[in-house]
């Protein structure tokens, strides 16, 4: 408990209580976290405890398709506790012990599953915790599957056929927990049929998450969004078959309709009754891939918006009708120029550019960035008045206005394996459409992720998924040491986790001072751990301290002055280094 908490003079022993297992809830979500303890080796099978984390998180989640329920679930009923979804959201002693002791249950079977096999693990449970053998067996032949797989490396035959021209086993492409069917790696990846996007399944999924972000949001500034913006990623939609489609369009408040070659054609608008909320307006920014793979759902997100623009309801509860109408009536437009609201790159570009001119310390103002994001993003595709497609028209104004209104930001996270710290895409998108909305709203938005990866589904604020991330990873020693292993390459990666933090203040000042701090005292001020870097890659070592310099300098960071004294003398004792002096 902080020593803040303890001397204030109103916080009684339930406060205190509360506060100390609310922090310890933190512990446990970092605890749970799948955390990569290395980079994939080309051709390396899984060691058996990163396997036993993987088989760990896939029998977490009910799997239907192969006929077998969640383990925990069946742990929790066997024993006659709570359902297991109610032991993760409670937050008494009691569910916590009685959360613990499931997942303690669910990490003996499958460690005795993978020292003594299916038998040993299925009897195992009956008897300690009365999970009828039927049931568990079910589960463990699916994880048994799934360990011959991971046995069954064949990336390195694959490229050397691929190089030969030959052909290669086609397989699904996706997250491991999600699809375990994507096993065995070393096949050609297949997508999605994007006239199915989005899957019912998707669409389904979509509806918890939106709730969970528009209650969150009310709870926060005490009425809904009245518009939101949303980024939409080409892989991501078809790893999850139209999540982020679907996402949007329940924000919208409609339904997708199908044809009879189970084609999604058009939309059909949801009562307001059955809504629970207004009809939220929604700016899509798109990325170039799905641009390109996506045609048909552009069209008809386009389609979407527009439909419900029509509807004639009260604009109190139809945000999209009253902010076109506003615009309409302001700037004496055309429907068509107001109810733009699907935004991409120009044809044949790709990218914000955000990310190269963050990395390469390329700005001079906050502003630059937003603005860098608007010229890049702001081409328009749906249908002009005679319904013709638009095909990329530039639209700047149209997207300013449209961005004027946004009061949220939002993107879906969809990947046990990459987070918001690992890739520079996710500033550069959500960071900055987020610098945009600033600069045209001329207030900052909320900013959340949804995290619907594990077993209770979450919405954050950024700025939580900033410390999340980075106590999980970037100051884990289990995830740096696993980098260090890989040399080189190891230290490359730690400096860019922490330029990707750096990302996230650039464009959303969404990082706290302690991140920078225990990243200069971890990596930098610990002579050992120095040493072990400078002698591993003294550029990214180099990097990494010229990092956190400059996010001193741009006022991200308030270092102690002896700090960043210690950080210039190091700086400039890599210099010398590199160039070979002393």
């Amino acid at each position: 408990m902080r020593e803040s908490d303890k001397s204030k003079p109103g916080l009684t022993k339930e406060k205190r209580d509360s506060r100390v297992l609310e922090l310890f809830e933190q512990v446990v979500e970092i605890e749970h976290r799948l955390i990569p303890t290395g980079l994939h080796v080309f051709g390396r099978d899984s060691d058996e405890a990163e396997c036993a984390d993987l088989l760990r998180m896939v029998a977490s989640f009910d799997r239907p398709e192969h006929g077998t329920r969640a383990l925990p679930d069946l742990i929790a009923e066997g024993l006659h506790l709570s359902a297991y979804g109610d032991l993760i959201e409670g937050r008494t002693e009691e569910t916590r012990r009685a959360r613990e002791r499931v997942e303690e249950a669910a990490r003996q079977s499958i460690a005795m599953f993978l020292k003594e096999g299916t038998g040993c693990a299925v009897a195992w449970l009956e008897t300690n915790t009365h999970v009828p053998r039927l049931e568990s067996r079910k589960v463990f032949e699916l994880l048994a599957k799934i360990v011959e797989h991971l046995k069954s490396n064949v990336e390195l035959e694959s490229f050397v056929r691929a190089l030969r021209g030959e052909y290669i086993e086609p397989g699904p492409g996706a997250d491991i927990v999600q699809n375990p069917l994507i096993l065995p790696t070393g096949r050609n990846t297949h997508a999605v049929n994007p006239y199915a996007v989005p899957s019912d399944a998707a669409y389904e999924r979509a509806g918890r998450v939106v709730n969970l972000l528009l209650e969150r949001h009310r709870a926060e500034h005490g009425r809904f969004p009245r518009a939101m913006a949303l980024v939409l990623w080409g892989l991501d939609n078809i790893k999850t078959q139209g999540e982020g489609v679907a996402q949007a369009l329940r924000l919208l408040g409609v339904r997708p309709l199908r044809d009879a070659m189970n084609r999604v054609t058009d939309v059909e608008p949801l009562p307001l009754a059955e809504l629970g909320h207004p009809r939220i307006d929604v700016v899509l920014t798109v990325s170039g891939i799905f641009r390109d793979l996506f045609g048909a759902t552009m069209l008809l997100l386009d389609k979407a918006v527009r439909r419900v623009a029509e509807l004639d309801e009260p604009e109190e509860l139809n945000y999209v009708r009253r902010n076109i109408s506003e615009q309409m009536r302001a700037e004496d437009c055309t429907f068509e120029t107001a109810a733009l609201r699907v935004f991409s790159n120009a044809p044949g570009n790709y990218g914000t550019n955000v990310n190269f001119m963050v990395m390469d310390s390329q700005w001079e103002t906050a502003g630059a960035l937003g603005d860098l994001f608007v010229t890049r993003k702001c081409f328009a595709y749906g249908r002009d008045a005679e319904g013709r497609a638009l095909e990329g028209r530039e639209e700047r104004g149209a997207m300013g206005r449209a961005l004027s209104r946004v009061e949220a930001a939002y993107q879906n996270i969809d990947s046990f394996e990459i987070g918001i710290t690992d890739v520079d895409h996710y500033f550069e998108y959500l960071g900055g459409v987020s610098k945009a909305i600033e600069h045209h709203a001329q207030a900052r938005p909320a900013i959340y992720l949804s995290d619907a990866l594990s077993r209770d589904v979450k919405v954050r604020s950024l700025a939580e998924t900033v410390r999340l991330e980075t106590r999980a990873k970037t100051l884990n020693p289990k995830w740096y040491e696993g980098m260090l292993k890989h040399g080189f390459r190891g230290v490359a990666e730690i400096e860019s986790h922490v330029t990707n933090t750096f990302g996230w203040s650039a464009t959303a000042d969404a990082v706290d001072d302690w991140v920078y701090t225990e990243v200069a005292e971890t990596f930098i001020l610990d002579e050992q751990m120095l040493e072990r870097l400078r002698d591993l890659n003294p550029h990214s070592a180099r990097s990494l301290v010229a990092r956190l310099l400059e996010a001193e300098g741009r006022g991200f960071w308030q270092a102690e002055a002896e700090m960043l004294e210690r950080l210039r003398e190091i700086f400039s004792g890599l210099e010398d280094r590199l160039e070979g002096i002393g």
